[in-house]
């Protein structure tokens, strides 16, 4: 009996020792779990056509992982973002991105900043399951929602925008209207928008037309839009076609309205196209000028905030783009210090989670449903008046 005793009491002791001993392991394996550092990729167009959207969404990215990390980090982690150009081509873009995910191991990427090289990332992202916030506008890359599982954007889609020149153009008393659109990915979303759209609003397109990126000149393109008794041309674009057809309908004496896209919401568009740049009337974000947004909207704090930070920091001021950059990345921030550290936990807490979430280009709400969360209401309509983006709506 006493040998028995004996036995059970040692095996017991073992048992007890062996439970201490893998609730040791487990602690040290939860301590190995936990990271040293967030590493998160960022994407965007440092250089390129697309550098004057790029720039001001690097330089965003750099300010707030310094500020963050001299904070104490995400929760005493520090955060580490690994930047990468796409030189403005899809080629680029596809190369870095399979670089950060199998290489590099990030948690998320940031970007691109044009819609052609995100549409060329998102396939990657959704292959491999990573969380991707894009900062550029077409449609495409959240929709159909299906198929954008792990994809999120921050700019406003460019159905949001044109809503938002129908609506413009429905109080002005403009019903016929010619778009003259770049042949990118970018200017034929928005076209396909804008045809969308345009029954809805009253608006009658009466021409159609489009360039290349880099074309030197769109007379012929303009005239065939006033030839079709357009009262408007709808330019689609971004820097720096935009601004030659600015100049372009200066020398040709047309007396149409030029409306742009939110895709020239920058200093850029206004010194490429200089005095013909007065008169044109875009659909944009609040970053554009944010000391002219009433001081009870909901965002004027973030705006500032952010506006000051980035002008001290770079002295040039961060435009709608910045923005971009800047929700991307505080959307990431948001889900890490909740707790959303794993690829899929990200991409569930922006889904999921993501109500009302105040930001610099506007109010989020991501749903399964909806993966930009923005409504038309995101947008504000501005003019260039004396070489300056001025308010229009208040």
């Amino acid at each position: 009996m006493h040998i028995l005793k004996r036995f059970f009491l040692f095996g017991g002791l073992i048992l007890i020792l062996a439970a201490c001993g893998n609730g040791g392991e487990q602690a040290q394996a939860g301590e190995q779990e936990a990271p040293a550092v967030y590493k998160i990729g960022a994407i965007y167009s440092k250089t390129g056509p697309n550098s004057p959207l790029g720039e001001p969404e690097w330089n965003a990215t750099v300010l707030l992982e310094e500020m963050i990390n001299a904070e104490g980090g995400i929760n005493g982690v520090p955060i580490k973002v690994i930047l990468a150009d796409d030189e403005s081509t899809q080629e680029k873009a596809t190369q870095e991105m399979n670089r950060l995910i199998h290489d590099e191991g990030v948690l998320a990427v940031l970007g691109s900043s044009g819609s052609g090289e995100s549409l060329a990332m998102k396939g990657i992202a959704m292959q491999n399951e990573v969380p991707m916030i894009s900062a550029a506008a077409s449609v495409r890359i959240v929709e159909p929602v299906e198929e954008s599982y792990w994809v999120f954007k921050t700019p406003q889609s460019d159905r949001h925008a044109a809503e938002r020149i129908y609506v413009y153009l429905n109080d002005t008393g403009i019903s016929k209207v010619g778009i003259l659109h770049d042949s990118n990915a970018f200017g034929e979303s928005g076209r396909e928008q804008l045809e969308l759209f345009a029954p809805e609003y009253g608006i009658e397109i009466v021409a159609i037309e489009q360039y290349n990126t880099n074309d030197p000149d769109m007379k012929s393109q303009l005239t065939r839009i006033n030839s079709a008794g357009a009262e408007a041309v709808i330019v689609w674009g971004t820097n720096p076609a935009p601004a030659v057809i600015a100049r372009n309908m200066k020398e040709l004496g047309l007396d149409l309205k030029y409306i742009g896209s939110h895709g020239i919401a920058n200093q850029r568009f206004i010194e490429l196209a200089q005095d013909a740049a007065e008169g044109v009337v875009i659909p944009t974000g609040r970053m554009l000028f944010p000391e002219q947004i009433p001081d009870d909207d909901p965002q004027k704090e973030v705006l500032m905030n952010f506006y000051n930070a980035y002008v001290e920091r770079f002295g040039s001021e961060p435009t709608n783009f910045g923005a971009y950059g800047h929700d991307n990345f505080m959307l990431i921030v948001e889900a890490l210090r909740n707790g959303a550290t794993t690829r899929a936990d990200i991409r569930d807490y922006l889904e999921h989670n993501n109500h009302d979430w105040v930001g610099a280009t506007g109010i989020f709400n991501f749903s399964p449903e909806d993966h930009n969360g923005l409504t038309p209401d995101s947008l504000v309509m501005a003019v260039v008046e004396n070489g300056e983006w001025r308010l229009l709506d208040h």
